[in-house]
Protein backbone atom coordinates (compact mmCIF):
# COMPACT_ATOMS: atom_id res chain seq x y z
CA UNK A 1 0.00 0.00 0.00
CA UNK A 2 1.54 3.38 -0.98
CA UNK A 3 2.47 5.76 1.79
CA UNK A 4 0.68 9.12 2.12
CA UNK A 5 2.98 12.07 2.35
CA UNK A 6 2.80 13.83 5.77
CA UNK A 7 1.63 17.11 4.24
CA UNK A 8 -1.28 15.41 2.46
CA UNK A 9 -2.23 13.49 5.60
CA UNK A 10 -2.18 16.70 7.65
CA UNK A 11 -4.34 18.47 5.09
CA UNK A 12 -6.83 15.61 5.13
CA UNK A 13 -7.09 15.71 8.93
CA UNK A 14 -7.59 19.49 8.89
CA UNK A 15 -10.25 19.16 6.20
CA UNK A 16 -12.12 16.50 8.15
CA UNK A 17 -11.96 18.60 11.32
CA UNK A 18 -13.42 21.59 9.50
CA UNK A 19 -16.15 19.54 7.85
CA UNK A 20 -17.14 18.10 11.24
CA UNK A 21 -18.49 21.46 12.39
CA UNK A 22 -21.99 20.80 11.07
CA UNK A 23 -23.69 23.15 8.58
CA UNK A 24 -22.67 23.31 4.94
CA UNK A 25 -21.92 27.03 5.23
CA UNK A 26 -20.17 28.62 8.20
CA UNK A 27 -21.44 32.12 8.95
CA UNK A 28 -19.02 34.81 10.14
CA UNK A 29 -20.04 38.31 11.18
CA UNK A 30 -18.26 41.64 11.09
CA UNK A 31 -19.28 45.03 12.45
CA UNK A 32 -17.95 46.73 9.30
CA UNK A 33 -20.50 47.84 6.70
CA UNK A 34 -20.65 45.85 3.47
CA UNK A 35 -19.30 48.78 1.41
CA UNK A 36 -16.31 49.37 3.70
CA UNK A 37 -12.68 48.54 3.01
CA UNK A 38 -12.34 45.96 5.78
CA UNK A 39 -15.53 44.15 4.78
CA UNK A 40 -14.28 43.72 1.21
CA UNK A 41 -10.83 42.72 2.47
CA UNK A 42 -12.31 40.31 5.04
CA UNK A 43 -14.64 38.68 2.51
CA UNK A 44 -11.71 38.04 0.17
CA UNK A 45 -9.51 36.76 3.00
CA UNK A 46 -12.27 34.51 4.36
CA UNK A 47 -12.91 33.00 0.93
CA UNK A 48 -9.27 32.01 0.58
CA UNK A 49 -8.99 30.91 4.21
CA UNK A 50 -11.98 28.60 3.93
CA UNK A 51 -10.83 27.25 0.59
CA UNK A 52 -7.73 26.10 2.46
CA UNK A 53 -9.85 23.91 4.73
CA UNK A 54 -12.33 22.88 1.98
CA UNK A 55 -15.20 24.64 3.72
CA UNK A 56 -17.87 27.02 2.43
CA UNK A 57 -18.06 30.25 4.45
CA UNK A 58 -20.12 33.44 4.32
CA UNK A 59 -19.51 36.90 5.77
CA UNK A 60 -22.36 39.07 7.07
CA UNK A 61 -22.34 42.67 8.29
CA UNK A 62 -24.08 42.92 11.67
CA UNK A 63 -24.27 45.48 14.49
CA UNK A 64 -21.67 44.73 17.15
CA UNK A 65 -24.07 43.82 19.95
CA UNK A 66 -26.14 41.57 17.71
CA UNK A 67 -23.05 39.76 16.45
CA UNK A 68 -21.85 39.34 20.02
CA UNK A 69 -25.21 37.82 21.06
CA UNK A 70 -25.33 35.52 18.02
CA UNK A 71 -21.83 34.21 18.70
CA UNK A 72 -22.84 33.56 22.30
CA UNK A 73 -25.88 31.45 21.31
CA UNK A 74 -24.12 29.69 18.43
CA UNK A 75 -26.13 31.32 15.62
CA UNK A 76 -22.87 32.25 13.89
CA UNK A 77 -19.54 30.45 13.78
CA UNK A 78 -17.30 33.42 14.41
CA UNK A 79 -16.60 37.14 14.20
CA UNK A 80 -14.07 38.91 12.02
CA UNK A 81 -12.57 42.26 12.97
CA UNK A 82 -12.41 42.19 16.75
CA UNK A 83 -9.34 43.47 18.61
CA UNK A 84 -7.23 41.50 21.08
CA UNK A 85 -9.00 43.13 24.05
CA UNK A 86 -12.23 41.47 22.91
CA UNK A 87 -10.72 38.20 24.07
CA UNK A 88 -10.17 39.62 27.56
CA UNK A 89 -13.82 40.59 27.70
CA UNK A 90 -14.86 37.14 26.35
CA UNK A 91 -12.18 34.63 27.40
CA UNK A 92 -14.41 31.72 26.42
CA UNK A 93 -14.04 32.45 22.70
CA UNK A 94 -11.20 31.09 20.56
CA UNK A 95 -8.99 33.70 18.89
CA UNK A 96 -7.15 32.77 15.71
CA UNK A 97 -3.45 33.44 16.28
CA UNK A 98 -2.75 35.50 13.14
CA UNK A 99 -4.44 38.93 12.87
CA UNK A 100 -5.97 38.96 9.41
CA UNK A 101 -5.65 42.73 8.90
CA UNK A 102 -4.27 45.86 10.54
CA UNK A 103 -6.15 49.15 10.53
CA UNK A 104 -5.16 52.68 11.60
CA UNK A 105 -7.13 54.99 13.88
CA UNK A 106 -7.63 58.63 12.88
CA UNK A 107 -9.42 61.71 14.19
CA UNK A 108 -11.57 63.80 11.85
CA UNK A 109 -12.13 67.46 12.77
CA UNK A 110 -13.67 70.53 11.09
CA UNK A 111 -11.49 72.11 8.41
CA UNK A 112 -11.09 75.29 10.45
CA UNK A 113 -9.58 73.42 13.43
CA UNK A 114 -6.02 72.03 13.76
CA UNK A 115 -5.44 68.38 12.97
CA UNK A 116 -5.32 65.97 15.92
CA UNK A 117 -2.43 63.50 15.84
CA UNK A 118 -2.46 61.91 19.34
CA UNK A 119 -4.88 60.90 22.08
CA UNK A 120 -3.36 63.64 24.27
CA UNK A 121 -4.13 66.28 21.64
CA UNK A 122 -7.69 64.97 21.46
CA UNK A 123 -8.23 65.75 25.16
CA UNK A 124 -6.92 69.29 24.66
CA UNK A 125 -8.71 70.15 21.43
CA UNK A 126 -12.09 68.39 21.60
CA UNK A 127 -14.67 68.06 24.35
CA UNK A 128 -17.30 66.10 22.38
CA UNK A 129 -16.36 63.10 20.24
CA UNK A 130 -18.34 60.67 18.09
CA UNK A 131 -17.43 57.07 17.33
CA UNK A 132 -19.13 54.09 15.73
CA UNK A 133 -21.31 52.12 18.13
CA UNK A 134 -20.02 48.68 19.11
CA UNK A 135 -16.29 49.44 18.70
CA UNK A 136 -15.04 48.22 22.06
CA UNK A 137 -11.58 49.78 21.76
CA UNK A 138 -12.91 53.29 21.15
CA UNK A 139 -15.55 52.91 23.83
CA UNK A 140 -12.98 52.00 26.49
CA UNK A 141 -10.47 54.60 25.29
CA UNK A 142 -13.01 57.41 25.49
CA UNK A 143 -14.39 56.17 28.81
CA UNK A 144 -10.89 56.49 30.25
CA UNK A 145 -10.83 60.12 29.08
CA UNK A 146 -14.23 60.81 30.61
CA UNK A 147 -13.13 63.83 32.64
CA UNK A 148 -12.23 65.74 29.49
CA UNK A 149 -14.43 64.24 26.77
CA UNK A 150 -18.12 63.52 26.27
CA UNK A 151 -18.42 60.59 23.82
CA UNK A 152 -21.39 59.94 21.51
CA UNK A 153 -21.84 56.56 19.82
CA UNK A 154 -23.51 56.60 16.40
CA UNK A 155 -24.61 53.87 14.03
CA UNK A 156 -22.09 54.25 11.17
CA UNK A 157 -18.84 55.96 10.20
CA UNK A 158 -20.64 58.35 7.78
CA UNK A 159 -22.91 59.33 10.68
CA UNK A 160 -19.81 59.93 12.81
CA UNK A 161 -18.26 62.19 10.17
CA UNK A 162 -21.54 64.00 9.69
CA UNK A 163 -21.71 64.83 13.40
CA UNK A 164 -18.53 66.87 12.89
CA UNK A 165 -19.57 68.45 9.61
CA UNK A 166 -22.92 69.48 11.14
CA UNK A 167 -21.15 71.03 14.15
CA UNK A 168 -22.69 68.64 16.67
CA UNK A 169 -19.35 67.18 17.76
CA UNK A 170 -15.80 68.50 17.61
CA UNK A 171 -14.19 65.25 16.48
CA UNK A 172 -14.93 61.81 15.04
CA UNK A 173 -12.75 58.76 15.72
CA UNK A 174 -12.66 56.17 12.94
CA UNK A 175 -10.36 53.59 11.40
CA UNK A 176 -9.32 53.52 7.76
CA UNK A 177 -10.78 50.06 7.32
CA UNK A 178 -14.27 51.43 8.07
CA UNK A 179 -14.19 53.86 5.16
CA UNK A 180 -16.40 53.50 2.09
CA UNK A 181 -16.39 55.57 -1.07
CA UNK A 182 -19.09 57.81 0.43
CA UNK A 183 -17.32 58.37 3.73
CA UNK A 184 -13.96 58.91 1.99
CA UNK A 185 -15.56 61.76 0.03
CA UNK A 186 -16.77 63.30 3.29
CA UNK A 187 -13.18 63.49 4.55
CA UNK A 188 -12.46 66.16 1.93
CA UNK A 189 -14.68 68.62 3.83
CA UNK A 190 -12.73 68.40 7.09
CA UNK A 191 -9.28 67.68 8.43
CA UNK A 192 -7.62 64.34 9.22
CA UNK A 193 -4.49 64.03 11.35
CA UNK A 194 -1.81 61.38 11.55
CA UNK A 195 -2.69 57.85 12.78
CA UNK A 196 -3.27 57.72 16.54
CA UNK A 197 -2.53 54.01 16.68
CA UNK A 198 -2.58 50.78 14.69
CA UNK A 199 -5.02 48.00 15.51
CA UNK A 200 -4.59 44.31 14.73
CA UNK A 201 -7.97 42.73 13.94
CA UNK A 202 -8.61 39.05 14.63
CA UNK A 203 -11.05 36.24 13.94
CA UNK A 204 -12.84 34.83 16.98
CA UNK A 205 -14.68 31.51 17.02
CA UNK A 206 -17.33 30.18 19.39
CA UNK A 207 -16.19 28.39 22.51
CA UNK A 208 -16.97 24.89 21.16
CA UNK A 209 -15.12 25.29 17.84
CA UNK A 210 -11.79 23.76 18.89
CA UNK A 211 -11.40 21.49 15.84
CA UNK A 212 -12.23 24.33 13.49
CA UNK A 213 -9.82 26.64 15.32
CA UNK A 214 -6.97 24.18 14.74
CA UNK A 215 -7.85 23.93 11.05
CA UNK A 216 -8.13 27.69 10.57
CA UNK A 217 -4.92 28.41 12.48
CA UNK A 218 -3.04 26.07 10.16
CA UNK A 219 -4.65 27.57 7.06
CA UNK A 220 -3.98 31.14 8.27
CA UNK A 221 -0.30 30.31 8.76
CA UNK A 222 -0.10 29.07 5.18
CA UNK A 223 -1.75 32.26 3.87
CA UNK A 224 0.66 34.38 5.92
CA UNK A 225 3.66 32.51 4.48
CA UNK A 226 2.24 33.10 1.01
CA UNK A 227 2.10 36.85 1.60
CA UNK A 228 -1.67 37.12 1.14
CA UNK A 229 -2.20 39.95 3.64
CA UNK A 230 0.29 42.16 1.81
CA UNK A 231 -1.47 41.45 -1.48
CA UNK A 232 -4.89 42.30 -0.04
CA UNK A 233 -3.66 45.49 1.61
CA UNK A 234 -2.35 46.78 -1.72
CA UNK A 235 -5.66 45.83 -3.35
CA UNK A 236 -8.07 47.38 -0.86
CA UNK A 237 -6.35 50.07 1.24
CA UNK A 238 -5.42 53.55 0.15
CA UNK A 239 -4.35 56.51 2.28
CA UNK A 240 -7.26 58.36 3.97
Amino acid sequence: MPRCRPALLTAAIISLAARAQGPDTLIFATTHESDSVVYQYAADYLKQLCAGIHQRCELQSLPGRRAEAMLADGSITGEMGRVRDYGRKHPQYLRIREPFVQTRTYVFTPARQPAIDTWEELTRQASTVSYKRGIHTYQTRLAALGRWITPHDVQTVPACLQMVLAGRDQACIYDDGSLSAASRAMLEHGRTGKPLEELDLYIYLGEDQHALARAINAAASRLHARGLKGELRKRYFTSP
